[in-house]
């Protein structure tokens, strides 16, 4: 068996009824399936492990898994757009990670500026924690936008 004949394919018809070849993505199980459990987790955070209900939380978090799972299932899936959603929530994610590291540094200088010694140790537990965030909401959708944009380019 050929090369050709080996990769899978899709039949497509088109508008004029003709048939066209057209390759479907190649599979990424295990790209697939970190953005499932990324969106389980997500969901299993938000609506069990808090302690109490606030609407923008529960509800752009929510949404927030939800597109998770579909990018995840779009790529377990095969499916020509799972790429592009997968790329969308891991920049999302990081663009969320930068916005909430920012914040946290940022809130600790500030703590540091207004309480000046006193301050120091709040400023302290407030970088622990930036520290903290950085490789889970920075370092991982980078990974993953990483790992999306090889395999896409392995395909050309």
């Amino acid at each position: 068996m050929t090369e050709k004949e080996a990769s899978p394919e899709l039949d497509l018809v088109d508008s004029a009824g003709e048939s066209s070849r057209e390759e479907r993505p190649q599979a990424r199980p295990l790209l697939g399936m970190s953005y499932v459990v990324m969106g389980v987790v997500l969901l299993v955070s938000i609506w069990m492990a808090l302690p109490a209900r606030w609407l923008p939380v529960d509800v752009l978090g929510t949404l927030w898994a939800f597109g998770a799972g579909v990018a995840g299932a779009l790529l377990l899936l095969r499916h020509r757009l799972g790429i592009r959603v997968a790329i969308a929530v891991s920049g999302l994610w990081a663009l969320m990670g930068a916005c909430v590291t920012t914040a946290l540094v940022w809130s600790a200088a500030s703590i540091v500026g207004l309480y000046g010694p006193v301050g120091s140790g709040g400023a302290l537990i407030l970088s622990f924690v930036a520290m903290l965030v950085v490789p889970y909401m920075l370092g991982v959708p980078v990974l993953q936008i990483y790992a999306c944009l090889r395999t896409d380019a392995t395909r050309a």
